[in-house]
């Protein structure tokens, strides 16, 4: 087939889907009163702190697994490799993204509330369960598949809400959602940091496995669905897989997830590394969690005012930039923290805005299954990219100097911007239904 052939081809697939998101809001616009109250109330708005209670349990001990990475390889696996260790925190990413394509199947057998309650349940019962946990198999198991599984059906679920209880303010209200994923470790952090000095890795557990009762609770009551809300029943459209900025958003998540989890992963360790407390590593950790939960919050405002495709670019190339400009050349603890606030702003912009991207350019009976399949590539590039990284930091590092592994951060970042240049290029001239949009 020609590339005249392609982009026309392309060009009416666009049209095409432009005009079934017109029909949709066509469709919302004429819903009787009753309905249309349902959009940006306050009951709106307890949904979006809901989700951003999900996202804090659930991306809060993620952003906190620095703390149990570091506590694996210095105090409770020490006669392990760094590459078998990695294997726990690579199956709870893994778990974490991917399993949450088969939430838009799961909400239509059974609907919104009782997902949410079975996933619930799990994830805590993944938690406990880690709380007994002495062999690193029993970690990847607990910790890493069953808490990651029905953590990722937590988050599929609250992606979808704002679409289906907000209008006017569906950016902000992705944008709440997405910052408990950075405030959350500002929350977890300090939990596992303090039980982990004072009783140990089990009892640590055991309090999170309490912390994430309470925050997935709210969901259970404020996940109400639309009536009309019916998501697709398959795990995979392959047409909607084939689309052009489908391919786009996964490439990007792809390189942007691994250079993502390279830093709340390995950055403590490297403080170690420098001679610096344990202490000062879990510092850091709460500087990444604050300047990412408020650049995650501030997302919204920024997605509107310069478009979110624009934002992703500056913010994945500033984010490479930082790892060869402040991370790679120096062993100064100022700096250090310097390189991990400018990263926290950064590097998270994916989580909030890629959702953003989808809600237009998707229909709703869309949205889980698009958003299903970014953050599925979001976990094979955690599947590749974190047992690579611990092989270099095993092999080239020799388990003390962390170059190749800040060379590696500093090349990915970079390489997802260099995908999100294609993708703005490829929606100013191939995406009409994004026309009354900044992109």
């Amino acid at each position: 087939m020609s590339s005249k052939s392609f982009e026309d081809s392309s060009t009416v697939e666009s049209i095409s889907n432009a005009r079934v998101l017109e029909k949709e809001q066509d469709e919302e616009i004429s819903e009787n009163s009753s309905v249309e109250t349902y959009y940006d109330s306050k009951w709106s708005w307890f949904v979006a702190v809901s989700g951003a209670m999900n996202y804090l349990v659930i991306f809060g001990s993620f952003n906190a697994f620095g703390l149990f990475q570091e506590y694996y390889l210095n105090t409770m696996f020490v006669n392990e490799s760094a590459t078998t260790i990695s294997w726990i925190s690579t199956l709870s990413t893994l778990s974490t993204l991917s399993v949450g394509i088969f939430g838009g199947p799961i909400v239509a057998k059974i609907g919104i509330r009782w997902a949410i309650i079975l996933a619930s349940i799990t994830s805590t019962l993944g938690l406990i369960l880690a709380s007994v946990s002495t062999k690193v198999w029993h970690l990847l198991l607990t910790q890493g598949i069953i808490f990651g599984a029905a953590g990722s059906i937590l988050i599929n679920v609250s992606l979808v809400m704002p679409s289906l209880w907000f209008r006017k303010h569906k950016n902000i209200a992705i944008a709440i959602i997405s910052s408990g994923g950075g405030f959350g470790a500002l929350v977890v952090g300090p939990i596992i940091e303090f039980s982990l000095k004072r009783y140990g890795i089990h009892w640590s557990f055991r309090i999170l496995a309490l912390v994430n009762v309470i925050g997935t609770s709210f969901s259970i009551v404020s996940f109400i669905p639309r009536p009309d809300f019916k998501p697709l029943q398959k795990v995979i459209d392959f047409h909607l897989l084939s689309r052009p900025l489908t391919i786009f958003l996964c490439i990007g998540a792809l390189f942007a997830q691994w250079a993502y989890v390279i830093a709340p992963f390995y950055f403590p360790a490297s403080v170690r590394a420098i001679g610096r407390s344990r202490s000062a590593s879990s510092q850091t950790i709460l500087i990444f969690s604050a300047a990412s939960g408020l650049s995650r919050l501030a997302s919204g405002y920024m997605g509107n005012r310069f478009g979110p495709t624009k934002v992703l670019i500056i913010s994945m190339m500033g984010a490479g930039t930082a790892c060869f400009a402040l991370w790679l050349p120096t062993k100064k603890i100022a700096l250090y923290y310097t390189f991990i606030a400018v990263v926290g702003l950064f590097s998270p912009l994916f989580f909030p805005l890629c959702p953003v991207i989808v809600a237009r350019s998707y229909s709703n009976k869309e949205l889980q299954m698009a958003n299903g399949v970014v953050y599925f590539f979001y976990g094979i590039s955690t599947l590749i990219g974190i047992p690579i990284t611990g092989v270099l930091l095993d092999k080239v590092g020799n388990r003390t100097s962390y170059t190749p592994v800040i060379i590696l951060a500093g090349i990915l970042f970079i390489l997802s911007g260099i995908v999100l240049v294609f993708q703005y290029f490829y929606c100013k001239k191939r995406m009409p239904s994004l026309k009354n949009h900044k992109i």
